[in-house]
């Protein structure tokens, strides 16, 4: 009898079991999109080969139930199961059906997509294309298994796999689809999986050798190194790019296509910056070879092989240094800016702020002022306010003394705060970017009693001290 509610099934009851069962609800009107097995659809469960081998089935036991399950399948596109779906992680049993062809599951998989693709599965629909989860595209972390494409690879694999691009194809797919991170396409896995076979085949099918993704990345930055960004590095090196393939055969290939070893993506970088950053120095070695024959090698880039075993050869090549634009000529430095901000900062002291009178006291705002006037006079040769900007933060209360607009810089600067939770300690310190943190250098602490802070003297004699040692002011 036919019903609209829902069913859902424990995989845990085994796989024959599930087989039998599935197939009395068919038979028995429940339509197959309200069946589930645990968290899947019973369609995209039907779809999964993993199934037939959870619990280590004999070669013919194994036979069987692929055999039982594609007999599903059929019944279940036969009953109006809807081959695009989504459910769990927006997934369609087309999406399923795709991901077979890269893994160890792959028995049967051209039937159980050809059955999906007649049942009127849509290449479009899937979250990512379907010839990116063909070719071995992981839909969540954006992972390549390219097992069809390695060398150890059973023979027929990456056969298989043509053919289900070619179905795909057929039935609509976009050879140019990009996923949904917007990092591959077809073609730009063919270059990061370093498969040359692949990469002709889908050429040949008419995808665009010099297609790029909305980074401006090209299947040679692909080949080269770690197109997602160098994410996880130690020193400017990939910890997450892996070889695959033969990336020294793809990136010849690529060149010979007329792909641009100069080009450059949205974030700066060429494929001989991302081949080093990766380790790949042969493809580097290669990369560097094609900007010398079009005379883009740069003295920088034949830097980047020192200790390596090309250094030699790379050193030999010619080097072309683009001829710098004439400098403009700049206006005398004359401290305006600089004191304009001398200027500024008492009227910031006695502005609004959101501290209460006991987080903020006058005689701290007293003290931040008679300091700021006794340095701006100009009378501390070690403190010039012509050459040094000032800037308050009142969110900590304090005065900072640097040679940049900037204070977050490599030139440092020398800050002037207090200890605001028993108002003890005066502190007149040295700080700079180092990398991407802020270190501190030095430090001078001056004791003081709550509401009796050391004396304006004191303080600029500190101050002064900081500048003169770090900023190389007049002693």
């Amino acid at each position: 009898m036919a019903t609209s509610s829902s069913v859902t099934l424990d995989h845990g009851i085994g796989f024959d079991a599930l087989i039998f069962e599935l197939d009395r609800l068919v038979r028995a009107g429940v339509p197959p999109d309200r069946i589930s097995v645990s968290h899947d659809a019973a369609v995209q469960w039907v779809c999964d080969a993993h199934w037939v081998y959870s619990d280590g089935p004999d070669a013919a036991c194994a036979a069987r139930r692929v055999d039982a399950q594609i007999a599903l399948l059929r019944l279940m596109l036969e009953h109006g199961a809807d081959p695009n779906k989504r459910k769990n992680r927006n997934s369609t049993p087309l999406a399923v059906c795709c991901r077979q062809f890269a893994t160890h599951f792959q028995e049967h998989a051209l039937e159980k997509l050809a059955l999906v693709l007649a049942a009127g599965g849509n290449p479009r629909q899937t979250k990512d294309p379907a010839l990116c989860m063909a070719l071995g595209l992981r839909e969540m972390r954006g992972e390549i298994f390219d097992m069809p494409f390695r060398g150890d690879a059973p023979p027929g694999h990456a056969e298989m796999v043509y053919q289900a691009v070619d179905m795909l194809l057929q039935a609509g797919a976009d050879i140019e689809a990009l996923d949904h991170r917007n990092m591959y396409s077809p073609l730009l896995m063919a270059a990061q999986m370093g498969s040359v076979p692949l990469l002709q085949f889908l050429v040949a099918r008419g995808a665009n050798a010099q297609a790029s993704n909305p980074d401006g990345s090209n299947a040679l930055m692909y080949a080269a190194g770690d197109v997602d960004g160098l994410a996880n590095s130690c020193a400017g090196f990939s910890t997450t790019w892996h070889r695959m393939g033969d990336p020294v055969a793809t990136t010849r290939q690529l060149l010979g296509w007329g792909l641009n070893p100069a080009a450059a993506n949205a974030r700066g970088r060429t494929p001989l910056r991302l081949a080093m950053s990766a380790g790949n120095f042969d493809v580097a070695a290669l990369l560097a070879d094609a900007l010398a024959a079009q005379g883009k090698l740069l003295a920088a880039d034949v830097r980047l092989f020192r200790g390596t075993e090309f250094e030699a050869r790379v050193a030999a090549l010619d080097t072309s240094v683009s001829p710098k634009k004439p400098a403009k000529p700049k206006a005398a430095a004359d401290g305006t800016a600089q004191r304009a901000t001398w200027e500024r900062a008492p009227a910031l002291i006695d502005g609004p702020t959101d501290w209460q009178p006991s987080q903020y006291p006058d005689w701290l705002r007293t003290c931040l002022k008679e300091v700021i006037a006794r340095l701006g006079s100009g009378a501390d040769p070690r403190v010039p306010p012509g050459l040094l900007y000032l800037e308050y933060d009142g969110y900590f209360r304090s005065l900072r003394l640097s040679r940049t607009k900037s204070y977050i810089s490599r030139s440092g600067a020398v800050e002037m705060g207090i200890h605001v939770f028993d108002w003890s300690v005066m502190r007149i310190r040295f700080s700079q970017v180092e990398g991407d943190d802020w270190v501190l250098r030095e430090a001078i602490d001056l004791p003081m009693a709550p509401g009796a802070p050391p004396t304006t003297d004191v303080l600029c004699d500190a101050i002064g001290q900081l500048c003169a040692r770090y900023f190389k002011t007049p002693a």
